[in-house]
């Protein structure tokens, strides 16, 4: 099974924003005036052509009457670990590939579903909104790529199962772009070459198709186009980095406010770090200048940590070099990252590497529980705080 949670970042931020539940077009991912990306767009908001990736720009002149909302990574951490938990008590194998979505693996399971996995992914769907309040389209088939374009194919809030023998004719009525792999640009390439649908390509030879893109291409499209594929489900690997970035609405010069906008996104790195028992070995910076010309710049950390001080020192003395460079350019900074590397696993007790004094762990214990309830919003550091203005003398 192939389990996908429908416009899961919109309607987790509806969930936490009771004022949102009745908007019907509503994109997130920041501002109406940010230069981000889309995260996510409601089923209203995709009717006018807004796409997840897409420049926010783009999709505000597309759907003008939308709402725009910025979650918060916590949020969807939260509801995602909330989903997963119903998944788990279902199948005897869950791996997640995202947040908003997973494989389950039914394999050894014949006595208890000897014909069909219908009934049992029912009762998930019913599951799934019922403990977590989300809904979910989920596809059933007998290696992971068909049950992942049956559930594209089942959204919103549907089932479909393609039973083994059933992969050709399930595929022969679907467009190419649906196959894994084929994206906008690839089926636009395909179609240049008169070729649109799963069916054409089920009734070429190999020979003909090679001619038209290629041996090694045909070979792989051929092979998916009779819905061939791997039905192991192996364990999610560990992440490889935790990182956050932002696009500014003007680009940016001024040393602080890039500080303060940096101290904010360590944080939250470091927060990531801890919540998902990482140590980071090493920091990277990325900067994106004006012109779009973007570098990025490593350091090794003195020791592997999830602590914010050694971190935010790191990143600080990354960044001073790159703004310099970058004005030096004539440059402002359009967009500044920041991603923690080196990714290791550490003891619950140990969360700081051997870094701090212990009045430093328990305060950052203390912030982590207070963000873990309230979000991270809850507590923020004061370096990105502007101080207020101090009222001003009347005249005379």
């Amino acid at each position: 099974m192939h389990v996908d949670l429908d416009a899961f970042f919109v309607e987790v931020c509806r969930r936490h924003d009771p004022a949102l539940e009745r908007v019907e077009l509503l994109i997130v991912g920041g501002r109406r005036n940010s230069r981000g990306v889309v995260q996510s767009a409601s089923y209203g908001a995709r009717a006018f052509g807004v796409r997840s990736g897409m420049p926010i720009g783009e999709a505000a002149r597309r759907c003008p009457e939308a709402t725009f909302v910025k979650g918060e990574f916590a949020w969807y951490r939260d509801a995602s670990r909330a989903v997963r938990a119903v998944l788990e008590a279902h199948a005897p194998r869950v791996v997640m590939v995202g947040l908003d979505e997973g494989y389950l693996d039914f394999t050894g399971t014949d006595l208890l579903h000897p014909v069909s996995l219908l009934g049992q992914a029912t009762a998930i769907r019913t599951a799934v909104h019922r403990e977590a309040g989300l809904d979910c389209s989920i596809g059933i088939g007998p290696n992971r790529m068909i049950a992942k374009i049956a559930s594209d194919y089942a959204k919103p809030r549907g089932v479909c199962e393609v039973r083994p023998g059933w992969e050709r004719g399930f595929l022969a009525g679907l467009p190419l772009r649906a196959l894994p792999g084929i994206g906008p640009r690839t089926a636009e390439r395909l179609a240049a070459r008169g070729l649109t649908d799963v069916a054409q390509v089920q009734e070429m030879g190999l020979e003909a198709l090679a001619a038209l893109v290629g041996r090694d291409e045909a070979i792989h499209l051929a092979r998916r186009a009779e819905g061939r594929g791997s039905a192991r489900v192996r364990p999610r690997e560990q992440a490889k980095s935790v990182s956050r970035e932002t696009t500014f609405a003007a680009d940016l010069r001024d040393a602080e406010a890039l500080d303060r906008v940096l101290v904010l996104l360590v944080a939250k790195v470091a927060a990531q770090l801890r919540d998902e028992r990482l140590v980071a070995g090493a920091l990277v910076l990325k900067l994106r200048h004006a012109d779009f010309h973007t570098i990025t710049r490593r350091r090794r950390l003195p020791a592997a940590t999830a602590a914010d001080a050694p971190l935010r020192e790191v990143a600080r003395a990354l960044l001073s070099p790159a703004l310099r460079e970058a004005l030096a350019r004539g440059q402002a900074v359009r967009l500044l990252g920041v991603a923690a590397v080196g990714l290791e696993p550490t003891p619950l007790d140990d969360l700081f590497g051997g870094d701090g004094t212990g009045r430093e762990r328990d305060v950052t214990r203390a912030v982590d529980s207070v963000r873990a309830r309230y979000g991270f919003e809850a507590i923020r550091p004061a370096r990105v705080i502007r101080p207020r203005q101090p009222p001003r003398e009347p005249d005379g």
